[in-house]
């Protein structure tokens, strides 16, 4: 079927492709189940996670929101490095206890796996992000620039063990109990969490800052070394990381 929209990325309206988010070389080449939103706002959260419904996506988590172009381009420059670097992360999924810490060193292209980073996040946004950011899509429709626009990205492992959902989200707004508010997206897929941030740093102290690989060469490889907590995904809210259990002691004592 053809589509034309708006691109995610560079803003024209174009022919649309599938964008995979994440790539689906990344573990992201099986049928998903995509939930209604609205639905689960409105419904059980414990139940939804009991018998989950909504309807399956066969080609994976993703959406058409790049024109061609963008989605050729960018994934021919970016999403290789990306691939390579979830790959040796994945197998951590398994070994590392849940809620644990663990740290380790991988050897990339940080540069280029940043800019797949905010790809994805543009694509999992509306159209209007990107034009509200122009200095961000410059920055990543040449592959050369490391003249980075302001948004921060964090991650975490994705507990495999523990989590019965992913999730992909647009800009949400929080005010935690301290007052700091934050505004941010979310990416949560196995192997990583991922969340980039606009305003107000980390929505969660667990959360390990990779935003440092912006200083890096385009292609550059790089040895670099993560602190990684692997976190639980489970309700619809962006950042939030309990696990179910943690989830029915909140449901009980309210």
């Amino acid at each position: 079927m053809t589509r034309f929209g708006v691109c995610h990325l560079c803003g024209q309206t174009k022919r649309l492709s599938f964008e995979h988010v994440p790539p689906a070389a990344a573990f992201n080449d099986q049928r998903v189940l995509e939930a209604d939103i609205e639905k689960l706002i409105g419904g059980d959260l414990l139940r939804d996670l009991e018998s989950p419904t909504g309807k399956y996506n066969q080609r994976g988590a993703g959406k058409y929101t790049l024109c061609e172009e963008c989605n050729s381009t960018t994934g021919d420059w970016y999403a290789k490095a990306y691939i390579d670097f979830v790959r040796q992360l994945y197998p951590l999924c398994h070994s590392v206890p849940a809620g644990t810490t663990v740290t380790v060193e991988c050897s990339i292209q940080p540069l280029n796996v940043f800019k797949q980073m905010l790809v994805m996040f543009c694509s999992a946004s509306p159209p209007t992000f990107s034009h509200k950011h122009p200095k961000l899509v410059r920055y990543l429709l040449n592959r050369e620039s490391r003249d980075a626009d302001d948004q921060r990205v964090f991650v975490s492992l994705y507990d495999l063990a523990n989590s019965r959902a992913a999730r992909q989200s647009g800009l949400t707004g929080r005010i935690d109990m301290s007052g700091s508010s934050h505004v941010y997206s979310e990416i949560s897929f196995p192997p990583l969490n991922l969340v980039m941030s606009v305003s107000g740093g980390s929505p969660d102290r667990q959360l390990f800052e990779v935003t440092s690989f912006k200083n890096y060469a385009y292609k550059e490889r790089a040895v670099v070394r993560l602190t990684l907590n692997n976190l639980a995904v489970n309700s619809y809210f962006p950042g939030d990381y309990r696990t179910v259990d943690e989830l029915k002691a909140a449901g009980n004592s309210s």
